[in-house]
C-alpha cells in the first residue's frame, strides 16, 4: 500500500478525485428529503383533485399546520439519517482494500446472492425466526409501497389521477392485508423475544430491540387506528369496506360526535407519524440498519473460500511483519468492516446446536 511518504507532494494534483460511498449515500438521503419537500407543496400549488366518487381523500381532516410539520420533519429526518448512515461507511472505508468486483462472470451469481439476502433464505432454515421476518420485512416494504403510491397519485392532475373507482378499492385492500401481515410479525417477534425467550436470542436480547420492536407496534396499531377514525369521519362509506380490519372497527364508534371523531383521528395520526419519525431516527445507528448492509453484505459475500477459513499466515521466520491479526480499524478490509454492521444479532453463531 502506498503510503503518503511514498506519494510525490503534486500527485493529488494529477488524480482525478473519486466519488466515495459515504458521500454517495448523503447525496441519495439529499435527493429524497427533496423530492419529500417538492410533493408537499406542488398540491398546494396545483390544487389538483380527484372528482372521482371512490376515492381516498389525502390528509382528510388533517389541519394544515400538521401538514407543514409532516413535510418540514420528515425530510430533516431523512438527510440525519443519510449523514449517519454516511458516518458508518466511512468506517468500512478506513479498511484495506478487498477486490469485490463486479464481472461478467460472477454477475449471475452476485444477483443470486442478493436476492437470498432479501428474501431471507438464510434465516428461513429456521422456519419460526425466517416466517416471522418475512411477515414483518415484506409487510413493511408493502406498506412503504402503498404510502408511496398514495403520494403519487397526490401529485398528478385530476386526469392522470389513477386511485380511485376499483383501484382504489385494491389499494385499501392490499393495505389493510400488509399492516395486519406486518403487525402479526411484529407481535409474534415480542412473543418469541420476551416471552419464549430460547436461548440464542436470549444471549442477544439488548434493549435497543425493545425499542425497535416498540416503535413498529405503536406504528402499526396506530395507523389501523387512525384509518378506523378516518373512515368514521367520513360517515363510514360503502366502498371502505374493502378495508377490512380499519372499515369494522370503525362501525365501534359509529356514535360518536364529528369533534370526538376528529379529535381521536387528529391524535393518532399524530403518534403514527411521530412513530415512524422515530423509526427514520432508529434506523441508522441500531441493528435496524442491516436492512440495508445484509443484503449488500450477501450480493459481496467471497466465494473464493470455504466459509469460515481463515487466510494463510505468512512465514514467521522470513517476515518482517512486527504484528499479527488485527490490533486497529485499518487492519481489517473493508469488507470485513461491513460485515460487522450487516449482522443482525440473531444468535445463531453462539447458539447451541
Amino acid at each position: 500500500m502506498t503510503t503518503h511518504a511514498d506519494t510525490p507532494a503534486d500527485a493529488d494534483d494529477h488524480t482525478p478525485k473519486r466519488v466515495k460511498p459515504h458521500q454517495l449515500a448523503i447525496a441519495l438521503g439529499v435527493a429524497i428529503a427533496l423530492f419529500t419537500i417538492v410533493s408537499g407543496i406542488i398540491p398546494q400549488i396545483t390544487g389538483w383533485e380527484n372528482d372521482n366518487a371512490i376515492h381516498r381523500v389525502v390528509f382528510v381532516n388533517i389541519p394544515g399546520p400538521l401538514q407543514i410539520m409532516f413535510y418540514t420533519i420528515i425530510p430533516v429526518m431523512i438527510v440525519w439519517g443519510a449523514f449517519m448512515f454516511a458516518n458508518r461507511m466511512k468506517n468500512w472505508e478506513r479498511g484495506t482494500p478487498s477486490k469485490r468486483h463486479t464481472t461478467p462472470k460472477n454477475a449471475a451469481q452476485r444477483l443470486k446472492d442478493f436476492r437470498a439476502g432479501a428474501y431471507m433464505q438464510t434465516l428461513l432454515r429456521d422456519p419460526a425466526a425466517g416466517i416471522m421476518h418475512s411477515l414483518i420485512y415484506f409487510g413493511f416494504l408493502v406498506l412503504l409501497a402503498v404510502t408511496t403510491v398514495l403520494e403519487i397519485d397526490h401529485q398528478m392532475p385530476e386526469e392522470l389521477k389513477f386511485l380511485h373507482g376499483t383501484t382504489y378499492q385494491a389499494y385499501s385492500f392490499i393495505g389493510d392485508a400488509a399492516g395486519l401481515v406486518f403487525l402479526t410479525g411484529i407481535v409474534w417477534a415480542i412473543v418469541r423475544r420476551y416471552v419464549q425467550r430460547p436461548y440464542r436470542i436470549r444471549i442477544k436480547t439488548r434493549p435497543e430491540h425493545a425499542v425497535i420492536l416498540g416503535t413498529f407496534f405503536v406504528l402499526g396499531v396506530t395507523g389501523f387506528g387512525a384509518e378506523m377514525f378516518r373512515i368514521a369521519v367520513e360517515g363510514r362509506p360503502g366502498y371502505e369496506e374493502w378495508s377490512f380490519v380499519g372499515y369494522p372497527l370503525s362501525a365501534l364508534v359509529d356514535d360518536w360526535s364529528i369533534s370526538t371523531l376528529g379529535s381521536w383521528h387528529h391524535w393518532l395520526w399524530i403518534i403514527h407519524v411521530v412513530s415512524f419519525i422515530a423509526f427514520l431516527a432508529i434506523l441508522p445507528v441500531t441493528m435496524l440498519r442491516h436492512m440495508f448492509t445484509s443484503p449488500l453484505n450477501m450480493y459481496l459475500k467471497d466465494k473464493t473460500r470455504p466459509k469460515g477459513a481463515m487466510r494463510p499466515m505468512p512465514n514467521l521466520e522470513e517476515t518482517e511483519l512486527e504484528s499479527f491479526g488485527a490490533a486497529t480499524i485499518e487492519d481489517f478490509t473493508w469488507k470485513q468492516l461491513l460485515d460487522l454492521d450487516a449482522c443482525t444479532m440473531c444468535g445463531r453463531c453462539t447458539g447451541s446446536p
